[in-house]
């Protein structure tokens, strides 16, 4: 390919934007704030499954602590009606005996459902302050996210612009060139960031290897608006 000598050194000027683009996006991306902002989430999710973890078991203490109110109920009815046919004293000895017995059961199961209904209760109770303290916790660094986003974001939002202005810049001189040369960069920056390169002496300026004696030569006996690369990195070279 041949491009005029001017056309091929406006190309460092393309390539120095975009090493500078490279420069603003990683900026972008190592951001102060993001490591944290990681570590942040990674602890809210983290939070997030506890929570669950002890939501499920408040909910299977609830429905053991229905359960247990529920042979409670019948087991006092019960118990409660014993007691007013024994105070009136209205049955035979026989069938007397039969019920203080079964009242003495009666008053043996409901002190057992009752230890289990207290046990249950306070299953609740603990897991209910562990889920509030877990669900303040969460809250707590998620108002801490809030805050590193607002000033992340602001930070960005100020590389966006320069990106931009450097991108503004880039269209205006690509648009002088000749297409197939843009083209060619542009093929090659894909693979390398950048497409072209000063040749300093016998270094590329772009991968910075030196090139060999016989590279040398058919370099320089290239009529001035040959465009050249280098055999390492594929560049662009501009003498």
């Amino acid at each position: 390919m041949h491009a005029d000598p001017g056309a091929q050194k406006a190309l460092l000027q393309i390539a120095e934007l975009d090493k500078q683009a490279a420069q603003l996006r990683h900026r972008k991306a190592t951001l102060p704030g993001n490591v944290e902002l990681k570590e942040l989430a990674t602890r809210r999710a983290r939070l997030g499954e506890q929570i669950v973890a002890v939501q499920t078991r408040i909910s299977d203490a609830e429905v053991d602590q229905a359960r247990v109110e529920s042979d409670l109920t019948p087991a006092r009815a019960r118990l409660e009606r014993n007691r007013k046919t024994i105070d009136e004293g209205k049955i035979g000895a026989k069938a007397l005996r039969a019920m203080i017995d079964e009242t003495d059961h009666l008053l043996g199961r409901i002190s057992n459902l009752e230890d289990q209904e207290l046990d249950v209760m306070q299953i609740v109770e603990d897991a209910t302050a562990d889920r509030d303290r877990l669900t303040t916790e969460r809250a707590q660094v998620e108002d801490e996210m809030r805050g590193l986003l607002a000033t992340r974001d602001v930070k960005a939002r100020e590389v966006d612009a320069e990106l931009t202005g450097l991108e503004t810049r880039r269209s205006v001189q690509v648009g002088k060139l000749p297409a197939d040369l843009v083209a060619l960069y542009e093929r090659i920056a894909a693979r390398s960031g950048t497409g072209a390169a000063e040749l300093r002496g016998r270094r590329c300026g772009g991968c910075g290897l030196e090139l060999d004696n016989t590279e040398l030569k058919r370099i320089a006996s290239a009529s001035a608006d040959e465009v050249v690369t280098c055999e390492e990195c594929g560049r662009i070279l501009v003498r």
